[in-house]
């Protein structure tokens, strides 16, 4: 998706001098900024859903890993859990 924005001088400069800073172009900046501050914004209930969809599908397997019923697929689940601590 393109987007086009006017920026005040102090702005862009500011912008320019973050980019540099950082060794990346402006664009990649501003996605990251973006990224940033709506992983704020956004309940963090629904950014857990949309990984959930994602990644682990509907159903939620790493959540709920005693509803899997391959002893194998369960274990690595539950290790998973321990390991990163999410999704409790």
């Amino acid at each position: 998706m393109t987007l086009s924005i006017r920026l005040p001088a102090e702005d862009e400069t500011l912008l320019e001098r973050a980019a540099a800073a950082l060794r990346v172009s402006k664009s990649e900046f501003i996605r990251r900024s973006i990224a940033a501050y709506a992983s704020k914004v956004l309940p963090a209930e629904q950014l857990v859903a949309e990984i959930d969809a994602m990644y682990i599908g509907k159903g939620g397997g790493l959540r709920q890993p005693e509803s899997v019923a391959n002893p194998t697929k369960r274990a690595v689940l539950e290790r998973l859990r321990e390991k990163h601590g999410y999704a409790r």
